[in-house]
């Protein structure tokens, strides 16, 4: 009896130590809705299997037109290739910020990420090919500490502004989405 309690105390306490790694790897990120920043970056969210903004994408595009006419960057930069289907994330995230107003001269593409690792990596090219050195990074609430992690990592000098969760997700779907990206936070710890 005595030894499968300690079975069970040790597997927990494995258990807790393992699934908190993210938390210390992934710090958490800075957060400023206000501090002017030469571009606001948006790295991928996934279009429909039709081409479609999801709520979740149309939130993140809302957040990042309203910081745009707010006069809080002159450029926005959206990454992503075409991973969940064959519509690319950059492209549909354009199109969605020229239908609400963004001048398309406004808009960087990055068309090739495959992953938020990616999405920074390459961003970091054409942030420096057009000399923007400071970014407001728009995302959302269970994506601010890995894509913080990745500009720390890169060397982009950030804050964010996370978009509001989309009316119709419930907290079940936030959950999940927390639970998702923290399993891939998990499984991208960085060693070295």
């Amino acid at each position: 009896m005595m030894r499968r309690k300690t079975f069970w105390g040790s597997f927990l306490a494995g258990i807790l130590i393992v699934t908190s790694i993210p938390v210390f790897a992934y710090p958490k990120a800075r957060k400023n809705r206000h501090q002017r920043s030469d571009v606001i970056l948006i790295p991928g969210h996934p279009a429909t299997a039709h081409g479609r903004e999801t709520p979740t994408l149309r939130v993140v595009l809302d957040q990042a037109v309203q910081l745009y006419r707010q006069g809080l960057a002159s450029y926005v930069l959206v990454s992503g290739g075409a991973i969940h289907n064959q519509f690319v994330e950059a492209d549909v995230m354009a199109q969605g910020l020229i239908a609400r107003g963004i001048p398309q001269a406004a808009i960087i593409r990055e068309r090739q990420a495959s992953n938020t690792a990616e999405n920074f990596s390459f961003s970091l090219k054409l942030l420096r090919q057009f000399q923007l050195q400071r970014c407001l990074i728009v995302t959302v609430p269970w994506h601010n500490r890995k894509a913080s992690f990745y500009a720390n990592k890169y060397g982009i000098k950030h804050t964010l502004s996370p978009a509001p969760y989309p009316k119709e997700m419930t907290y079940q779907d936030r959950l999940r989405h927390f639970g998702q990206t923290y399993a891939k936070m998990l499984w991208q710890i960085p060693l070295a």
